[in-house]
């Protein structure tokens, strides 16, 4: 983009509103203007047509929400940027999964603002790029996501297939999945394909790697995810290095929309490969004190590194029924926010027993749930609303009377 990129500025407060103007204007973006909640900002974006637009993600959160829905309904081409000073997880999530691209926590730093303003950009060059034919092949247009864990037995499997399965289903993508554990490779277990061929049949001159023989050691499962499985004997691992990887990864980045690396519960090349490709790190976390011990210490591994911390999504799995710990609790003994608690739910177990990922064994659990909706967050794919039921729609309008809310067209709620 040649010229400066246009933005405008979004939220409840004027005072707000103008310190974020002047950052922009002063960091050399050409601002179109600010606007309040609603109507005020579909006003505003239909008349000046910007490159991206900054909300602050506040009270009234509803509000704040709706009009990210009507913005990214109006701008599909826009990247929306959030920031807010609300605390946990809670209104990140909603916010991505009403369209947000990128979320930042107020006070904006201007740095982290301008970056972020600049990746999303990117990012948006690259899609209409390839929509437009324009990219040459090959291109490693595909989203790594590398589900980490300082130990094992802490559910980075089942973390791993089953928001990708979610992914496949709901949002019509193509997902991978790798498995990297080097000592007990579940995916297949997990997702009842039988393996024949495996990671370990690529371990072979890196240049020789193609994608047809990358394609040759896949398993398509019945769900539509891809399944690149790890050798039934771990000694078969003995064979394949850190560079054998990335060449893998590299091949399947540019056939999948997404490539998810499930790994093992150490740490050794591969590991380390996996992490420095990943375009975002999902770390697992349970809430006994021997993972939280161990979570902390890979927290300050990463942090050695000058690992970006941006891309870390710290997940909380919560493998049995007394261990649903508050999020701001784990906040304070790992010092980062939580992004998702994937709640106890025993249908968990009994769905790998089954050889089937929960969300098609039992999609309507509450793991399920929070798992799809997790991987709508991790996406940053907007969830399709399901049609209104008549007796749905009755609660609705009774409750928005109630709370003084209710629009003129009762059959469906605008922005305001």
């Amino acid at each position: 983009m040649a010229r400066n990129p246009r933005v405008i500025v979004i939220g409840p407060e004027p005072v707000n509103r103008d310190e974020v103007q002047k950052m922009l204007a002063l960091s050399g973006f050409s601002v179109l203007g600010e606007a309040g909640y609603g109507i005020e900002a579909v006003s505003l974006a239909k008349k000046s047509e910007p490159d991206v637009v900054v909300i602050a993600i506040e009270e009234p959160l509803i509000r704040a929400l709706q009009t990210v829905e009507a913005l990214a309904d109006l701008l599909p081409q826009s990247p929306i940027i959030g920031h807010s000073s609300i605390k946990g997880s809670g209104s990140m999530r909603r916010a991505m999964v009403a369209g947000v691209k990128d979320y930042l926590v107020s006070p904006v730093k201007e740095e982290e603002l301008i970056n972020s303003i600049h990746a999303v950009l990117a990012q948006e060059e690259r899609r209409r790029a390839r929509l437009a034919g324009e990219t040459d092949e090959p291109v490693a247009a595909g989203t790594v996501v590398t589900v980490f864990g300082a130990k094992g037995g802490i559910g980075k499997t089942t973390i791993a297939t089953n928001p990708a399965t979610a992914l496949v289903q709901k949002t019509k993508q193509s997902v991978v999945v790798v498995d990297l554990d080097t000592r007990f490779g579940d995916v297949a277990i997990l997702m009842d394909i039988p393996v024949e061929r495996s990671i370990a049949d690529l371990a072979m001159p890196e240049e020789d790697i193609t994608r047809e023989i990358v394609e040759e050691c896949t398993y398509t499962h019945n769900t539509g995810v891809t399944i690149l499985p790890a050798p039934i004997r771990p000694t078969d691992w003995r064979n394949v290095h850190a560079g054998h990887i990335e060449r893998v990864v590299t091949l399947l980045m540019q056939t999948h929309d997404y490539v998810i690396l499930d790994t093992p519960g150490t740490f050794n090349d591969i590991v380390a490969r996996a992490l420095e490709m990943a375009t975002m790190v999902v770390l697992i976390c349970t809430v006994d004190m021997a993972s939280l011990k161990d979570t902390l210490l890979a927290i300050d591994m990463l942090r050695s590194w000058n690992f970006p911390q941006d891309k870390i999504k710290l997940v909380i799995n919560s493998t049995n029924e007394a261990s649903n710990v508050q999020p701001q609790e784990i906040r304070r003994m790992l010092g980062r926010d939580v992004f998702w608690n994937v709640p106890y739910d025993r249908n968990i177990s009994a769905a790998t027993q089954l050889g089937m990922p929960v969300v098609v064994a039992k999609p309507q659990s509450k793991a399920s749930e929070s798992i799809t909706e997790m991987a709508y967050a991790l996406s940053g794919v907007r969830r399709q609303q399901q049609p209104t039921k008549p007796r749905e729609v009755q609660k609705i309008v009774f409750l928005s009377r109630i709370l003084g809310s209710v629009p003129e067209d009762k059959t469906e709620v605008s922005v305001e």
